[in-house]
């Protein structure tokens, strides 16, 4: 009886530590972790209207992206997509050539 005791006792110690390293769930993962962050999405993939108003002339618009330094935003602070960022780069550059933009502020 008492050897009965001892596999019991032994068995609830491997069930615990089993729990343990497995994490008490199903398949011995952990359950994956949510995204706490929302996902951005590029304005100028939702609005075809707005993408067509990118333009080196179209200064409001292009002072959203960029910093009060002059630097451009990345767009994984934006959100904007990689086609888009890159039309937008090129567009800022264009500003800042003719001199409606600012390479550097003081």
């Amino acid at each position: 009886m008492a050897e009965n005791e001892v596999q019991e006792e032994v068995g609830r110690q491997e069930a615990s530590m089993d729990g343990i390293i497995a994490g008490e769930h199903e398949g011995g993962r952990p359950p994956k972790k949510q995204n706490k962050y929302k996902k951005k999405v590029c304005r100028f993939t939702a609005d075809p209207e707005l993408a067509k108003q990118i333009d080196y002339k179209n200064i409001e618009l292009l002072e959203r992206f960029i910093t009060n330094r002059g630097k451009i935003i990345p767009r994984r602070i934006t959100g904007t997509s990689a086609k888009y960022q890159r039309i937008l780069a090129r567009e800022i550059r264009k500003a800042r050539s003719i001199g409606l933009l600012p390479f550097k502020v003081n």
